[in-house]
């Protein structure tokens, strides 16, 4: 009886290893008239065809090999989003048969074709019609790429990509964390320079709005001063400074408001602290000049300081030294009887290539 179950195993054993051999033989058959095909410019035909070969196939390498081959029909058949989906197959499932950073880099690819406008045909068998196209994936592509290599040369670029997109949908939050992320990671990009700016310019907006604790516009002072610092001959600093004085005029009116509220309550100590805050921290504002004459009320030992040197909100003066005298004076007027300066004529004429 054990011989008997042995043979039984061994048959079923050589009959499985023949319908391998021969799904193998039949996938290998398939990926060849698939290669067939691409040499015929049947690059949708050919998609289909390798993407038989990959659920026939039970070895691992033609499956592998079988994806890969759908990865480059569905590029040259105009498929961006079914390339991406494959590259993403091929990562997940056969990561050793991939070469990862040229994938990785094509999803940056196909992110910057969809940003750009690509689209993939939403018929393929009407594919020649320009408005039947498949939706933006630009998103997705990005997200999936950023996730897979997130410092990758290719990411400052998607990330502010990625933050114009979701402010466009109203996304601000998420919009203004891709904008940090740029700044505090890429200061060398490209990218740097525009994340900044518009990351200043999103907190303004945030504060301007509504700002509950203060932190969007204590974030937009910072970004601003660094724009400013590290770009001093941008054209778009005057809007810079611009927003930057707002901002501060907004932080300054609500100290101001807190030190009001306290003052009608009748806490002049802590109005004062309020009052000084915004002289000490805020001298350029609006609310400055106020907050000094209340002060002053309040405690008779206060005195108002000067202008802030550093205010854009005053016009500030160079002063320039005298220029000196053209020439050399022999006799000052007064030295003997003289009620005008003699000046040294010889030193004159020499000057001027004239004889003496």
């Amino acid at each position: 009886m054990l011989e008997k179950t042995k043979i039984i195993w061994g048959i079923l054993l050589m009959l499985g290893g023949l319908l391998l051999c021969a799904d193998d033989t039949d996938a290998s058959r398939l990926y060849q008239k698939g290669l067939d095909q691409i040499k015929a410019r049947e690059y949708y035909t050919a998609l289909k065809t390798f993407r038989d070969a990959e659920l026939m196939a039970k070895s691992n390498t033609i499956r592998a090999n079988s994806l890969r081959a759908q990865i480059g029909a569905a590029k040259l058949a105009g498929l961006p989003w079914q390339e991406f989906e494959l590259i993403e197959a091929l990562l997940r499932r056969f990561p050793e048969y991939a070469n990862v950073p040229a994938a990785v880099d094509r999803e940056y690819e196909l992110g910057e074709l969809y940003f750009k406008g690509k689209r993939e045909p939403a018929f393929y068998a009407v594919r020649m019609i320009p408005w039947l196209v498949g939706p933006d994936k630009t998103e997705e592509i990005y997200t999936a790429a950023l996730k897979r290599a997130p410092f990758a040369d290719q990411a400052p670029a998607a990330r502010l990509r990625l933050a114009f997109i979701y402010d466009q949908k109203g996304e601000v939050k998420k919009s203004l964390d891709e904008l940090r992320t740029v700044v505090r990671f890429f200061p060398r990009s490209p990218s740097y320079k525009l994340a900044l700016l518009a990351l200043s310019y999103g907190c303004y907006e945030m504060a301007i709005r509504g700002d509950g604790d203060g932190r969007y516009a204590r974030e937009c002072v910072a970004m601003s001063r660094l724009y400013i610092r590290k770009f001093p001959e941008d054209p778009a600093l005057p809007m810079v400074r611009r927003n930057l004085q707002r901002i501060r005029d907004a932080q300054a009116k609500r100290l101001y408001e807190m030190a009001e509220f306290y003052r009608r309550q009748g806490r002049t100590e802590a109005s004062g602290r309020y009052l000084a805050r915004v002289v000490r921290e805020f001298p350029e504002t609006e609310a400055a000049p106020r907050s000094e004459n209340e002060l002053s009320e309040l405690d008779k030992t206060f005195t108002p300081g000067d202008f802030p040197a550093d205010s854009p909100r005053y016009n500030r003066y160079k002063f320039a030294e005298l220029p000196a005298e053209a020439e050399r004076i022999l006799l000052v007027p007064g030295e003997k009887g003289n009620l005008l300066p003699v000046p040294d004529l010889g030193e004159y004429m020499s000057r001027n290539g004239e004889k003496k």
